[in-house]
C-alpha cells in the first residue's frame, strides 16, 4: 500500500507549522530583535546576483510501515539515501510516537492513526510528526518486507528482548495436535503422556505460552534468515513493552546496516543527478549498495493516549528529530516559520570539547543546543553539519549572511545567546539558506551565562567573506 506524495506534502507543511509555532509560544522566551528576524521574509537573493550557488542534496526519504497479519503497526522507519545515491541512513521511529508531537491535550500514537485503506493519511501524519517531506511511503506485510530486506539477510544479531506472540488464542481454537517449536521439539503428546488432558481442555494461557516459547526459541538464536528477520519485525509485544520492541527493532535494522554494502543485481532508473526516481524498491536497492547508519529518535516522555486505547504514547524530542534530518536530508526539512533559514556548522574539535568550560559532550550536543536556541528566535533550521575543522574552531561564532541587510537584527538577537560573533557577507550562496552559523568556542561561556552580551567593535564589523 503506497501513499500519494502530493497529498502528503500539502498537509505536512501545515501540520509542521502548527507544531513549531505552538512550541515556540509555549516556551515564551523573548529576545531583543527576535520579532523582526522572525517576521523577515527577505531571505531570497535578488535576481541578477552573480555569486555561485551551492545546492543542498535532494536526498529522497522513504517511509516503511511494517504491519502484522491483523494490520497492526509493528515497526516504522524512514530510509534516506546519501547524496551520491548509494548507502544512507535508517531512522527508526517508535510506533507509539505521538502524532500530535506533545502539543495540546490530545495524545495520538501513530499506531492509532494507521489505516491500511488510507496510506496517504498515515504518511501525512508521519510527515507532520517528523517535520519532513516524504517522497515514498508504503505499508508492508510479510512478503513485501522480505522482498525489500532480502539483499542484507541472513544477519547475526543478539536481540535484547523477547516479544510476545502476534495472535491471541481462544480456547475453542486450540489445535489438538502438539505444537512444534522453531527448534523442532514437540509439545506434550497425549498418547505418550498418560497424565495429559484432552486438547479441548487446554487453556488459552497454555496455548499462548507455547506461541511465546516458539518465538523465544527463534530470538535466542543469533542467526536470522529473511523469514526469521521478518518474524521479529512483525511480532507484537505484550501491553506496556513498546520500549522493548523498539530496542529489538533498532537492533535488527542495525544488523542490516552492518551487512552493507552488498552487491545487488541489476540497475535502477536514475535521473540527471544519478538518483533513483521511480519506486521505493529503487531506494532500498540503492540503500543496501553503500554504507548505512541507523539512528533512533530520542523520546522526551511517555504519556497516556487520549484515544481510548489506554496505551502509552512516546513524545519525540523535536530538537533531536530536526537535528537528525537536518543532517541527512536538509532539502526535505520543513521550514514552517516565516523567519530566516539557518545552517548550523560545528567545526569544534574533540580537544576543544574537553576544556573545563565546555558544557557539551560532543558536537551533536552543541548543534542540538544551538538549534534549540535558534528555534526560540522563531527562525528555521534546515541544515546541520557537525564535521570538525582540523584546525579547530575560533572563539567567536562566525555568521555568514546572504544579504547584509540581515546583519543589524541578527547582531541584536544572536549576541545575547551566542556571545560575540563575526558577521560576514558570504561570497557564495547555499540555495534556500539565508544564514550559515559556524559555532565558536565562545558559545561555551555564553551557554554557561558567562558571556558579555554586548558586542565589541570587531564583532559588529561586517566584512566580505574570504
Amino acid at each position: 500500500m503506497t501513499a500519494s506524495a502530493d497529498r502528503r506534502r500539502r498537509s505536512a507543511m501545515a501540520g509542521a507549522a502548527l507544531s513549531f509555532s505552538l512550541v515556540l509560544v509555549a516556551v515564551g522566551l523573548t529576545f531583543v530583535g527576535a520579532t523582526t528576524i522572525a517576521n523577515s521574509t527577505e531571505g531570497v537573493v535578488v535576481q541578477g546576483d552573480v555569486r555561485p550557488v551551492i545546492l543542498l542534496p535532494q536526498t529522497d526519504n522513504a517511509a516503511l510501515a511494517v504491519v502484522d497479519d491483523d494490520n497492526r503497526l509493528t515497526a516504522l522507519i524512514v530510509a534516506t539515501l546519501l547524496p551520491g545515491g548509494e548507502g544512507g541512513s535508517i531512522v527508526t521511529i517508535p510506533i507509539d510516537a505521538d502524532a500530535s508531537v506533545g502539543l495540546g491535550n490530545e495524545r495520538r500514537p501513530l499506531t492509532g492513526v494507521l489505516d491500511p485503506a488510507d496510506p496517504d493519511g498515515f504518511f501525512e501524519a508521519v510527515e507532520g510528526t517528523l517535520a519532513i517531506a516524504l517522497q515514498f511511503g508504503e505499508i508492508v506485510g510479510a512478503d513485501r518486507l522480505a522482498q525489500l530486506i532480502e539483499p542484507v539477510t541472513p544477519v547475526s544479531v543478539g536481540l535484547p528482548f523477547l516479544p510476545a506472540s502476534t495472535q491471541p488464542v481462544d480456547a475453542e481454537e486450540v489445535d489438538p495436535e502438539p505444537a512444534t517449536t522453531e527448534s523442532g521439539s514437540a509439545g506434550t503428546d497425549s498418547a505418550e503422556d498418560p497424565d495429559a488432558s484432552d486438547a479441548a481442555k487446554l487453556s488459552k494461557v497454555t496455548t499462548a505460552e507455547v506461541a511465546r516459547d516458539e518465538l523465544a526459541d527463534l530470538l535466542q538464536s543469533s542467526d536470522f534468515d529473511v523469514a526469521a528477520a521478518v518474524g521479529v519485525l512483525r511480532s507484537t509485544p505484550l501491553p506496556g513493552t513498546n520500549a522493548d520492541r523498539q530496542t529489538n527493532t533498532v537492533a535488527m535494522w542495525s544488523a542490516f546496516a552492518a551487512a552493507t554494502p552488498v552487491d545487488a543485481a541489476g540497475d535502477v532508473p536514475v535521473d540527471e543527478f544519478a538518483m533513483p526516481v521511480a519506486t521505493i524498491d529503487d531506494v532500498f536497492t540503492r540503500l543496501w549498495r553503500g554504507p548505512v547508519q541507523v539512528r533512533d529518535l530520542a523520546v522526551v516522555s511517555a504519556q497516556s493516549s487520549t484515544d481510548g486505547n489506554e496505551t502509552d504514547v512516546s513524545v519525540l524530542d523535536r530538537f533531536d528529530s530536526l537535528l537528525v534530518f537536518a543532517q541527512i536530508s536538509p532539502a526535505r526539512v520543513s521550514k514552517p516559520n516565516v523567519g530566516l533559514v539557518f545552517r548550523i556548522e560545528v567545526p569544534i574539535t574533540d580537544a576543544q570539547l574537553t576544556v573545563e568550560s565546555s558544557p557539551f559532550v560532543d558536537r551533536s550536543d552543541v548543534a542540538r543546543s544551538a538549534l534549540g536556541q535558534l528555534l526560540f528566535l522563531q527562525v528555521n533550521v534546515a541544515s546541520v553539519d557537525v564535521a570538525p575543522n582540523p584546525e579547530g574552531a575560533p572563539i567567536k561564532t562566525r555568521v555568514e549572511v546572504a544579504d547584509e541587510k540581515f546583519v543589524a537584527e541578527l547582531q541584536r538577537s544572536i549576541s545575547p545567546v551566542f556571545g560575540d560573533a563575526e558577521y560576514v557577507v558570504s561570497e557564495e550562496l547555499i540555495a534556500g539558506i539565508d544564514v550559515v552559523m559556524a559555532i565558536g568556542t565562545g558559545y561555551f561561556d555564553a551557554f554557561n551565562g558567562e558571556a558579555d552580551a554586548s558586542s565589541d567593535g570587531d564583532a559588529d564589523t561586517v566584512v566580505a567573506d574570504g
